[in-house]
């Protein structure tokens, strides 16, 4: 893997099915956030699930969460009013549950009571039952993140809607990245310190089959908690994501 990221450097990843497709991505507008909202935090679903919240300045929000199966939430376009209520109504939720597709969500996030958030995300499927959320302010809420912090060999697992395994990544104190899958699938990429946000923006390109998104680029956005590395680029049309979820 080491050799990919030399070759690199010279020549430079809840719900169930969904009920209909999700629209595509929208180009990002900005949004008036408040200066206090924008961070990572760490909490839990009402149903003790845990969630890892990262918000930002673009108004885009992403949710990470474990139990009782693996997935993440990626809102786009959210608008926030002057009492810190934010509201994406353009969210897809992505479960790595068997046969499970992209499903649209909305997503109300309270920041009024900040540092600490409590949230909502409402399926769009008639009858489902909303899921509220509380999460807390991380150590390094406000601080801006360097490569050096990033850089380091992972080793985690990359999924999608089309399945997962287990994945090695290696990053680059120049933000250039490489990895592969265990099922073969390599890769090569960027990340690069969003300003102002203890986070990362992040771009893959993918090699070929079994690749979960063969001969393609995805862009999104990295999280580091301490030693774990979050990463999550969904597609231009929402229907799929790859999440990469690894520690060094």
């Amino acid at each position: 893997m080491k050799k990919i990221l030399m070759s690199v450097s010279c020549s430079l990843i809840l719900g169930a099915c969904s009920m209909g497709s999700p629209p595509p991505l929208q180009a990002q507008s900005a949004t008036n956030l408040l200066v206090s909202s924008a961070g990572v935090y760490s909490g839990a679903f009402s149903t003790r699930a845990p969630v890892t919240l990262l918000s930002l300045y673009d108004g885009s929000a992403y949710l990470f969460y474990q139990k009782p199966v693996a997935g993440v939430i990626v809102v786009t376009n959210g608008q926030q009013t002057d009492n810190g209520q934010f509201n994406g109504r353009s969210g897809t939720q992505y479960s790595f549950a068997p046969n499970a597709a992209a499903s649209p969500v909305q997503v109300q996030i309270d920041f009024s009571r900040s540092p600490n958030v409590s949230g909502t995300v409402v399926a769009s499927n008639q009858g489902a039952t909303p899921m509220t959320f509380s999460a807390s302010p991380e150590p390094s809420l406000g601080q801006s993140s360097g490569l050096g912090a990033i850089a380091g060999e992972y080793s985690g697992r990359m999924s999608s809607l089309q399945g997962n395994g287990a994945a090695q990544m290696l990053i680059a104190r120049d933000g250039l990245l490489a990895g592969s899958t265990s099922t073969g699938c390599e890769f090569r990429g960027r990340v690069s310190p969003d300003s102002g946000v203890n986070a990362y923006k992040a771009s893959l390109t993918f090699n070929a089959a079994p690749c979960a998104v063969p001969n393609a680029t995805v862009t999104g956005h990295a999280l580091l908690q301490e030693s774990r590395l979050l990463i999550a680029l969904p597609k231009q049309d929402r229907s799929d994501v790859v999440v990469f979820d690894g520690t060094r």
